[in-house]
């Protein structure tokens, strides 16, 4: 069996950056990955001033990994271009998308490099370990092979499946009406869109965000109802990719037209958006974070952020207590106070969240209805202070987080 102070079940942006911290305070500190290649699970890779000051705070910078900033962002609807708002974080370039394997093989890498961090790559936790009623390890497997590791503090940071999460049980607020994302890439269209500009199309029942990536491609996601990709993919990419076009600024089109023809559309695959939230973050011992505790939706370029953030208040509170031997009822405080401290943050942000995928559900008219709406705020001066005001927040945080330890 294997004795550390900290158990870290998920091996995403903030797990790694969790373990990065403790480690480096001399916190005996696994972490566990089901995945042993990177690049074979879907990951946020939106990194925004929030999530990129945390990682400035560690000592972390993006040399050695790919990313592209996006510059401007568009609103197109029934093809034509309804806004171009000037946003000041994407004229400084402080929005990039980010190669999430290359982070996480960096944050890894660094963590490496204090004797006192163990990782389990391809390794998936299977069950909970408790002494009398209170969690204090985890079982995880890779094949054949167990391993047994016993801690002090478990942290689910494994994402909107997390076993954690389901195996304690916790209770969960949902946001309902939450609909499907279909993802593909296909090549940069540098003439539609000179530069790196992102764009988002709004269509009757749907609506198309489109955004460029570090790998000189577009990352196209169609927001769908739920349960609807099983009629279009019966009808084929043909038919649905003709429904896009025809709804599409003309630019898109023909370049998408393109892409069919000579086969340069990856593969779709089908994500189902979830926004919701654990009740209580702890429970038994274990304490949840990032995506296991409250998810973000697919499109909203938060969930990276988010756990960033998360990772670096979790760290704030264990350290002092860890260089000690805490007891439960102190742990149990020490969650709490992580909770209270993330909470509003995470509850702002999932209620503007919750707002666009609603958007999929109003009529033809409902929404002939709302683009002048739209149009208006973008492009009035007067509304420019509360516009500005609500992309600051997003971007930047709802509240200080500052490494304090």
């Amino acid at each position: 069996m294997e004795k550390v102070d900290v158990a870290i079940i998920g091996g995403g942006p903030g797990g790694a950056t969790l373990a990065n911290i403790l480690a480096s305070r001399g916190i005996s500190t696994a972490l566990v990955e089901r995945q042993k290649d990177f690049s074979k699970e879907f990951r946020g890779e939106g990194l925004m001033p929030s999530g990129n000051e945390v990682l400035e705070q560690i000592g972390f910078n993006l040399d050695d990994v790919d990313y592209r900033k996006v510059e401007e962002i568009n609103l197109f609807y029934k093809g034509e271009l309804e806004a171009n708002p000037e946003i000041e974080f994407l004229k400084k370039g402080e929005l990039r998308w980010v190669s999430q394997p290359q982070l996480l093989e960096k944050l890894i890498k660094n963590a490496s490099g204090f004797d006192n961090f163990i990782f389990y790559r391809g390794y998936k936790a299977q069950d909970l370990i408790y002494n009398e009623d209170r969690v204090d390890g985890v079982l995880i497997a890779s094949g054949n092979h167990e391993v047994s590791i016993k801690a002090k503090v478990v942290i689910g940071f494994d994402g909107r499946t997390s076993m954690v999460r389901r195996k304690l049980k916790f209770e969960v607020k949902e946001y309902k009406l939450q609909p499907d994302v279909l993802w593909f890439k296909i090549p940069y269209p540098k003439k539609f869109l000179p530069g790196s500009q992102a764009f988002f199309s709004l269509f009757p029942k749907s609506f198309l965000v489109a955004v460029p990536v570090y790998d000189e491609k577009l990352q196209v996601g169609w927001i769908i109802p739920a349960g609807s990709y099983g009629e279009l993919r019966k009808k084929g990419q043909e038919k649905w990719i003709q429904y896009i076009k025809e709804k599409s600024p003309k630019g898109f089109a023909d370049h998408l037209q393109k892409c069919l023809d000579e086969k340069l559309i990856s593969d779709p695959f089908i994500l189902k958006m979830t926004l919701d939230r654990v009740k209580k973050w702890n429970k038994k011992g274990a304490l949840l974070l990032g995506d296991a505790a409250h998810t973000m939706n697919a499109v909203g370029g938060q969930g990276l952020n988010i756990a960033l953030r998360d990772a670096v208040v979790c760290a704030n509170h264990l350290v002092p207590l860890m260089s000690g031997n805490p007891s439960s009822a102190s742990l149990d405080k020490a969650f709490d106070a992580i909770e209270r401290e993330r909470i509003s943050e995470v509850r702002q942000v999932q209620e503007i969240q919750s707002r666009p995928p609603k958007f999929i559900t109003l009529s033809e008219f409902s929404v002939q209805l709302i683009v002048p709406i739209l149009r208006f705020v973008f492009r009035f001066n007067f509304m420019t202070a509360l516009r500005e005001a609500t992309i600051k927040r997003m971007s930047r945080g709802f509240s200080e987080v500052k490494l304090k330890i």
